[in-house]
């Protein structure tokens, strides 16, 4: 029998699962242990929370803003999302995503606001105790240098892609490495994820993003590819691998 997965980071709330989300839950109980939904913005936040409430012990809620997002915010605005997450600390598992996205964004002073904000979160995340998940894209080398001078302990770098040295820097900090559904088209990522220590691994769909099969709608167990393919490329029993990645999530999580 195969084991049931897990994913890390999804948005599930996405509007492409709502027609049909009782038949979907049904199914992601059936393929899963649990999934990890993630806020990026203040609606996707407020569903996230609601999906965990309603799934208790399926679905678990990671809640942030996506760097894009936390800078389109007035002062104020940023500082309620800050207060809600610290109000919802027990109905979430982490603070996520957050962090640098210089892939969207070219400008040099709204680059400047999303580090002030990244580091407001870091230091919120601190203050009630929770991992963090981070968006890193082109911006992997400013985050990791960050989260060491914040002192973060409990990591997790979401959907990771950067370069290899950035890679082992987060490790020897301590820091998890989270795979996307995306290594199974990305040579780079298949590399690093064949070379990434089994006990600094997490694996993730970033659903309804990163679909392996191309429909445009991910689905959490699609996890299970990545754990096949990295299974192989580690000369690893997939079972095994699989366990060892749960344990991760686990520990990290706090679940």
């Amino acid at each position: 029998m195969i084991m049931k997965t897990i994913d890390c980071h999804c948005h599930i709330q996405d509007v492409k699962y709502k027609d049909d989300f009782e038949e979907f839950s049904r199914e992601l109980k059936e393929k899963c242990l649990f999934a990890i939904v993630s806020g990026a913005n203040k609606q996707w936040n407020r569903d996230a929370i609601g999906l965990a409430k309603k799934y208790p012990g399926l679905i678990y809620a990671t809640i942030g803003l996506h760097p894009i997002d936390a800078v389109k915010l007035s002062e104020s605005e940023f500082e309620e999302e800050l207060k809600y997450i610290e109000e919802n600390v027990d109905n979430i598992v982490g603070v996520g995503e957050i962090g640098l996205d210089y892939h969207w964004e070219k400008d040099e002073g709204k680059r400047e606001i999303q580090k002030k904000r990244f580091i407001e979160f870091l230091r919120l995340a601190k203050r009630i105790d929770k991992p963090v998940v981070i968006h890193s894209w082109d911006a992997e080398d400013d985050c990791v240098t960050i989260l060491k001078e914040e002192n973060m302990q409990n990591v997790v770098m979401h959907c990771f892609s950067g370069k290899r040295p950035v890679m082992e820097r987060a490790l020897s900090y301590g820091y998890y490495i989270s795979f996307s559904t995306n290594m199974l088209f990305s040579k780079l990522l298949r590399k690093l994820s064949r070379d990434c220590p089994v006990e600094k691994m997490l694996i993730e769909t970033d659903a309804p993003y990163l679909d392996p099969n191309h429909t445009g709608k991910n689905m959490p167990w699609n996890t299970l590819l990545s754990v096949k393919k990295i299974a192989g490329m580690k000369k690893m029993d997939e079972d095994a691998l699989l366990k060892e990645i749960i344990k991760n999530a686990e520990k990290v999580y706090g679940i």
